[in-house]
């Protein structure tokens, strides 16, 4: 795991941060510190109240200023319980909106960010945001950030009410509890420390997991399983190491700020003793008393406060880890684009501006671009193609030459470095993200289906179709004849991105979301790769019912399925080095004729 040094002057603007998500409910925040306050009132008001209750009435044996102060003291408490019920309902309350906010602003942030993100991370890792640092940051808010309060300012009154009652017998005190705020300031900056690394050995430990349970049946096919163990061991290792350091940090505080209370109680009560018998106490036994409650109590608050803040600290980790994340610069792909895609009496046009529409037909051009992943190491180099209404234009060479970077390109999934790609000559920088990708449909080998009904599947690129439309779509798409054999049709729920249904129905329904959406361009991965003979004689039905009207670009994975192409283009190391049909190409007797015939692989 990367090594990193923690930054401690970030915690207050971390903190600063997180409570800036309560703008909007910053009345009821004052509310709930105001109770807070109320509540540690009472507690250390109500032991104030007991010099006078044992001075002035139980040592003067006044019945009614006892049963008087007696019961005002015990309205306080139970004004002080009351107050605590309510400020800790409040809290659960705010908490949870504003963990409900930061979760929408970190799946808005997922949804924003370009795909060469996710090239870089695991899928567990990204979790971690949402699930570990939203759990350690909702503990907080739930429990610690009112408690925090409520501790500080219970030692405080505590501290306050000791120097009233005695001053040389506080300042004693003061010295030992001077000790135990030195001890938990250095003892924090460390617990600090390595609930950071927790957090991030954690999120490394779930990429991990996630990572062997999607590939649970290639490990086993291939027998991988104890070196699956043995990477998984190792990870956990690391936050078992980090979780111990940050535990037993966090576990020292308790029995140190214990010995020192207990050693504090007999010092103070030994030179208590002496001071009484020395008429140094002008209140005598009713000061002395609370004195030494306020002492044996000094410990609770700042326990309190240590368990607490152990809380907050890992809390600060996860949120400050939350807010790297929030803050990652999204300026790879930026959508500057002002071009809409309208429709106009049953048409699209492209709309530059009230007047000036441009019909939508899927021309695409490519004209000298350059790409690649590190701008240091190009995957295309100055490629250009053109491809016009109706055409299907084919992609083909070996593996790494490029072909799905240019799928990858049109989508505008990643940027160009050089060069200007058109869709119906308008250049795909100046149309808006939303209408480009409205106006492309793809459909690749591996396709993804939603833990839904594979009625929301099929129209999730318009969620407005209605039942009808979505029915017409599958029956486009090749997809009806097997789901009006399913028990519950289109209501029939899809689990684990289909692992219910056969490599074959997963392509027809991708096929049926293609017939739903039906923009002019349509892009194949080679979509019959990974089916049987029978079902891609459906595939390649459905398919051709989709092409008609179409400019269609395809990845060929076989040759034989791009024999009909209007231009194949054969590519190699980022270049186009080939273009023509089938036969122009095997005439040349070039890199196609060598593919065709197996001299090179494809694959």
């Amino acid at each position: 795991m990367e090594k990193r040094k923690v930054n401690y002057k970030n915690n207050f603007k971390t903190l600063w941060r997180l409570l800036s998500y309560f703008k909007g409910y910053r009345f009821l925040l004052v509310i709930v510190i105001v109770l807070v306050i109320y509540t540690s009132f009472a507690q250390i008001y109500g032991t104030f109240m007991l010099k006078d209750i044992i001075g002035n009435g139980i040592e003067a044996k006044d019945f009614n200023f006892t049963l008087t102060y007696t019961s005002i003291m015990a309205l306080i408490y139970l004004l002080g319980a009351l107050a605590n019920l309510s400020y800790t309902q409040i809290m659960v309350r705010l908490s949870q909106r504003v963990i409900f906010k930061i979760r929408e602003d970190l799946i808005k942030k997922v949804l924003a960010l370009p795909i060469s993100y996710f090239d870089k991370k695991q899928v567990g890792e990204i979790m971690s945001y949402f699930t570990n640092d939203v759990d350690s940051t909702i503990n907080a808010l739930n429990q610690s950030f009112a408690n925090i309060i409520f501790s500080i300012c219970n030692i405080i009154g505590t501290l306050l009410c000791m120097y009233l009652i005695n001053v040389y017998l506080s300042l004693i005190a003061t010295a030992i509890i001077a000790t135990i705020i030195i001890f938990i300031t250095i003892n924090s900056k460390k617990c600090r420390k390595y609930y950071r690394k927790q957090q991030e050995s954690l999120s490394i430990l779930n990429g991990c997991i996630e990572e062997d349970l999607r590939g649970i049946k290639v490990n086993k096919a291939f027998e991988h399983e104890d070196e699956s163990y043995k990477v998984f061991d190792y990870k956990n290792n690391e936050w078992r190491k980090s979780s111990t350091s940050a535990f037993f940090h966090t576990q020292l505080n308790v029995p140190f700020i214990v010995s020192l209370s207990y050693l504090n109680f007999a010092i103070c009560s030994i030179i208590g003793i002496i001071f009484l018998a020395n008429g140094l106490l002008a209140e005598g036994i009713a000061a002395l008393s609370p004195f030494l409650i306020y002492v044996r109590q000094s410990a609770q608050p700042f326990n309190f406060f240590t368990l607490h803040f152990n809380t907050i600290l890992n809390a600060l980790a996860g949120s400050e880890r939350i807010f790297e994340f929030l803050d990652i610069d999204e300026e790879k792909i930026k959508d500057k684009g002002y071009i809409k895609l309208v429709k106009i009496n049953n048409s699209y046009f492209w709309q530059l501006d009230e007047n000036n529409h441009v019909p939508l037909k899927g021309d695409i051009v490519f004209e000298h671009v350059k790409f690649g992943y590190d701008p240091n190491k190009l995957v295309l180099n100055d490629v250009s193609f053109y491809a016009n209404q109706g055409e299907k234009i084919a992609f083909v060479g070996s593996t790494g030459a490029g072909k799905t970077t240019i799928i990858s390109l049109i989508n505008r999934f990643y940027d160009i470095n050089e060069g200007i790609i058109t869709y119906d000559g308008l250049n795909i920088f100046d149309i808006k993200l939303e209408s480009l990708r409205r106006a492309i449909s793809l459909v690749t080998q591996e396709t993804h289906l939603f833990n839904d009904t594979i009625l929301n599947n099929i129209r999730y690129p318009r969620r407005h179709s209605t039942v009808l439309e979505v029915k017409k779509a599958a029956e486009i798409g090749g997809a009806d004849h097997f789901i009006n054999k399913l028990k519950d049709n289109y209501e029939t729920i899809i689990y684990d991105d289909g692992i219910n249904l056969s490599e074959g129905e997963r392509q027809l329904l991708s096929l049926a979301r293609v017939a739903i959406s039906h923009p002019p361009l349509l892009i194949l991965d080679e979509a019959t790769s990974n089916i049987d003979t029978r079902t891609e004689k459906i595939v390649e039905k459905s398919m051709d019912k989709l092409m008609e009207n179409r400019t269609v670009l395809v990845i060929a994975h076989r040759l034989s399925t791009v024999r009909n192409a209007t231009a194949i283009l054969v590519l190699d190391h980022g270049k186009i080095i080939e273009r023509g049909n089938h036969q122009q190409l095997l005439s040349l007797k070039g890199r196609y004729y060598s593919l065709y015939n197996g001299t090179i692989e494809l694959e």
